[in-house]
C-alpha cells in the first residue's frame, strides 16, 4: 500500500467536519478517527483510506505525519486551528474551511468515516490491540486491525485445557501474573517458533498471510499472563475478521521466544454460555 499524504489531508478535513459538533472533539479524537477510518477500511475492504503510517502516542494512535499535514492545511487556509477549554482541558480543534476535494473518497470510505465519527461521539475507544501492544512511537501495522481484545469464553477455556493436556503444557510454567499490555516500559520482542503447519490455512483462509502477520506481530509483544488459560501455559489470541475468526494458542517460553502450537477456527460462540449477554 502506498501512503498518500494528500489524501490524509482530505481525510482530516472530512473527519473534522463530521466531528465538529461533538463537544469532546479535539486533536486526540481526530487522531483516533483517522486511525479507525484507515484501519477499519483496510480490515473490511483490503485497502486503507490513506495508507499513511500510524504510531502509538500516550493517549491514542496517530498518523506519524499528522502535525506536518495539519500545518500545511492551516498555511493553505484550508483549515483553521481553534483552541478552547473543555472540562478543564484545552482542546486543539481542526476546523475545516472547505469541503474535501470532489472525487477523493469512494462510497465505502465516506460511509465508514461517518460511522467512525459517530461511534466516537462522546466516547474514547482506544482499546485496540495494536495501540495496546505497541511501544511508544512504534509503528502500528495495519495487520493488527484483524486482532480481537475479547477474552476466552467458556468453550475456549475448555478447549485450551484439553489442548494443553494433549501437548504436555498443563501446569503454571514460568509465566508471571496478568498485567496490561505495554505497562512499565517497552514490551519484549520475542522470536516466533511454530509447532504447527499453516499450509492449508494459508491456502484456504481469506487474507491468510495478512492475518498471520498480525498474529505474529502481537505474539512477539504479548505480556505474560494476558488471556492465559488457567492451569496451563497456553495463551489465546483471537481475531475478529474475516469470519470465521481464528484462535491462536501459544506459549511464552521466556522473554526472547514465543511458540505457536495451533491456529484454528474459533468455536461458535453461544451467548448464554457465560452469562454476559
Amino acid at each position: 500500500m502506498d501512503p498518500d499524504r494528500a489524501k490524509l489531508a482530505e481525510l482530516m478535513i472530512l473527519a473534522a467536519a463530521f466531528l465538529e459538533a461533538d463537544p469532546t472533539y479535539g486533536a486526540t479524537k481526530l487522531n483516533k478517527a483517522l486511525f479507525f477510518s484507515d484501519h477499519l477500511h483496510y480490515k473490511r475492504y483490503g485497502a486503507p483510506v490513506s495508507g499513511v503510517t500510524y504510531e502509538r502516542l500516550p493517549r491514542a494512535p496517530a498518523p506519524r505525519e499528522v502535525l506536518a499535514v495539519r500545518q500545511r492545511l492551516i498555511d493553505d487556509q484550508d483549515a483553521a486551528l481553534e483552541v478552547r477549554g473543555y472540562l478543564g482541558h484545552l482542546q486543539q480543534r481542526l476546523v475545516p474551511l472547505r469541503e474535501p476535494e470532489p472525487g477523493t473518497f469512494s462510497d465505502s470510505e465516506l460511509t465508514l468515516v461517518a460511522e467512525v465519527c459517530e461511534a466516537l461521539r462522546g466516547h474514547s475507544h482506544t482499546n485496540v490491540p495494536g495501540w495496546q501492544l505497541a511501544a511508544e512511537r512504534e509503528e502500528i501495522p495495519y495487520e493488527s486491525a484483524f486482532l480481537s481484545t475479547s477474552t476466552p469464553n467458556r468453550a475456549e477455556l475448555d478447549r485450551g485445557a484439553k489442548l494443553a493436556a494433549d501437548l504436555g503444557l498443563a501446569g503454571p510454567g514460568s509465566g508471571g501474573a496478568r498485567r496490561r499490555p505495554n505497562v512499565g516500559g517497552e514490551p519484549p520482542r520475542r522470536s516466533i517458533a511454530y509447532e504447527c503447519r499453516l499450509d492449508e490455512l494459508r491456502a484456504t483462509y481469506p487474507r491468510a498471510d495478512e492475518v498471520l502477520d498480525g498474529i505474529a506481530w502481537a505474539c512477539a509483544r504479548w505480556p505474560d499472563g494476558f488471556h492465559r488459560i488457567p492451569g496451563t501455559r497456553l495463551h489465546l489470541l483471537k481475531t475478529e475478521w474475516p469470519i470465521p475468526s481464528l484462535g491462536t494458542w501459544f506459549t511464552l517460553d521466556d522473554d526472547t521466544r514465543c511458540t505457536i502450537w495451533a491456529v484454528e477456527e474459533c468455536l461458535p460462540y453461544v451467548p448464554e454460555e457465560d452469562g454476559t449477554d
